[in-house]
């Protein structure tokens, strides 16, 4: 895979290496390397996603983006909930899928199955015209349901075999974690200083990251101190090298029961957010401290993995949306439910435009309008 290289330099924040190029891997101690900031943090609040701070993110000549980040924060039960849910995927890996992405010069990339991530790369690569190679080992137990979705995009193609040496890219990759950065930015912007941030631990690297963020807003004197992080692991597990580094530098480990986490995903439902046990990991926890610390929701437990783009079995609201939809701008729900003359439901509408949006007729996106950020929706490139 050939990336963009031009200007970006890489550090490792445990033994100090500063690099230019392409490198996943610190050469001197291999710990996982950060990018350094493009340049000084300028947000542009027009723009209702991460490239908000494109003045920092280290991109190519172009940018891919379906509309990522700037999610919202709620208060669920007096917790603070960053949640990632509502991402293109229903994943924090789209953040940064959109700026490894932006930068990929190749034709095809190939990357092995791993949950969350390789499809949320395949969708952006789709984006971008880039075609994606799955290696998928098919002695280790998967997300079925995400392969099933894979298979059915025009640019996967899947191989059954072990991946090695001929993998191009993985979770934890330099320029992906510039974009998972965005959260720290995020967060400064949505909730100001706070005393911590609590993550799921699994290998680390969304804490890493998170953490870079907000050494970067310290260093540019949008904030004081770095918050505390918090990382949530189940008692059976391990820290690794980055949980182990993240430790060393102040963050704290909080160990989770599985019978917290089962009434934390519970919980969680009842507000609407559908989530997976390493996310409850997170919340569980945060349940424990007295202080009011930040949640990051990492994504949903539930995805769609049909997609078609047959025009039987449309609805006569379907049609009917799509009509409206068919030569205007992109609208709201509920735009489109005032030019069908009120015929349904608001409701109504917005159950029509996703289902469409499943079957490709529809794509969507988020503006911002106002002091809000708004859900709208076109009719695809692909329709008529």
């Amino acid at each position: 895979m050939d990336v963009v290289t031009n200007g970006l330099r890489l550090r490792c924040l445990r033994c100090g290496f500063v690099g230019h190029g392409y490198m996943r891997r610190c050469p001197r101690c291999g710990f996982p390397l950060i990018t350094e900031p493009r340049g000084f943090l300028r947000i542009d609040r027009d723009k209702p996603s991460i490239w908000r701070y494109g003045s920092a993110l280290n991109h190519g000549g172009r940018v891919v983006t379906l509309g990522e980040g700037f999610t919202r924060v709620r208060r669920i039960n007096g917790v603070l909930v960053k949640d990632e849910s509502r991402n293109p995927t229903g994943s924090f890996m789209d953040r940064g899928s959109a700026v490894l992405v932006s930068n990929v010069v190749s034709n095809e990339v190939r990357v092995g199955f791993e949950e969350d991530f390789t499809l949320s790369i395949a969708l952006y690569a789709g984006l971008a015209g880039i075609n994606v190679r799955v290696y998928v080992d098919p002695d280790v137990p998967g997300a079925y349901q995400e392969l099933l979705r894979l298979v059915t995009m025009d640019n996967v193609t899947v191989e059954f075999d072990r991946p090695g040496n001929n993998i191009d890219v993985t979770y934890g990759d330099p320029l992906f974690l510039d974009g998972v950065k965005t959260i720290a930015y995020e967060l400064y912007e949505q909730v100001g200083e706070v005393d911590g941030i609590v993550l799921p631990m699994e290998r680390g690297y969304l804490a890493l990251a998170i953490y870079e963020g907000f050494r970067e807003l310290r260093d540019w004197g949008f904030v004081g101190e770095l918050p505390r992080l918090v990382l949530a692991m189940h008692r059976r597990g391990s820290a690794g090298e980055v949980g182990e580094w993240l430790m060393s530098a102040g963050a704290r480990v909080v160990y989770v029961d599985d019978g917290d986490v089962v009434k934390s995903m519970v919980e969680l439902a009842k507000s609407g957010l559908y989530v997976k046990p390493v996310s409850a990991m997170a919340y569980a926890a945060a349940q424990t401290l007295g202080r009011d610390y930040v949640v990051v929701v990492t994504g949903t437990g539930i995805k769609e993995y049909r997609v078609g783009r047959g025009f039987a079995g449309l609805t006569k609201l379907q049609e009917a949306v799509l009509k409206v939809l068919e030569g205007s701008g992109p609208l709201t729900a509920y735009e489109v439910w005032e030019r069908i003359n009120r015929a349904a439901t608001v409701q109504g509408v917005y159950k029509a435009l996703n289902s469409l949006v499943k079957k490709g007729l529809v794509v969507s996106n988020y503006e911002v309008r106002g002091n809000r950020k708004v859900r709208v929706f076109r009719a695809s490139l692909n329709y008529k």
